[in-house]
């Protein structure tokens, strides 16, 4: 029983090990980052702190069939963040992250949205991510707001995007971001 167990944990610490292993490009798979400035998130300056690929993860939603700019955004702003200086964030944080924003992804992409479950596991993601920022472990650069009086870092766009959801749910009307 004991060894069994030893070899499931040796199996998942492999497989942990190989996905955080390789990389992916971070880059929106949809058109449609709010306003330029922010578009670039995605791809950090050269000076923004290690690269993506030495932290060897990125948040990285995928192909999406619906236009979906606010996640791809958000998805940058991630990814922006974690290879901003002073970032120390681990592989399994950085999957962890990915995970939740893909859920949100795979919620918003049906027709009709699924709004119920993407209001709860943005709140996950919201979590985690003020709890990374709240120990110090993840940066949160400031960025040009995608519209006018909206958030201007990672956490604070996290948020602004789950209430959106969250209203949705309940049928409540949003403004200007989906």
């Amino acid at each position: 029983m004991i060894q069994s167990r030893w070899i499931g944990l040796v199996a998942a610490a492999t497989l942990t090990a190989a996905a955080c292993g390789s990389s992916s490009s971070g880059a929106p798979t949809a058109p449609g980052a709010i306003n330029s400035g922010v578009g670039s998130a995605a791809k950090p300056p050269a000076d923004a702190g290690p690269s993506q690929s030495a932290v060897g993860c990125t948040v990285d939603v995928g192909t999406t069939q619906n236009l979906l700019p606010a996640l791809h955004e958000l998805e940058g702003w991630l990814n922006q963040a974690i290879t901003a200086a002073g970032t120390t964030v681990n592989c399994g944080q950085v999957r962890s992250l990915d995970a939740k924003l893909e859920n949100v992804t795979r919620a918003l992409d049906q027709t009709p949205p699924n709004f119920h479950a993407a209001c709860g596991t943005s709140g996950a993601l919201v979590n985690e991510v003020s709890a990374l920022v709240s120990r110090g472990a993840l940066s949160t650069p400031d960025f040009s707001p995608p519209f006018p009086g909206g958030p201007t870092n990672v956490l604070a766009a996290a948020q602004d995007l789950n209430g959106r959801w969250c209203a949705a749910a309940k049928g409540e009307l949003v403004g200007p971001r989906s």
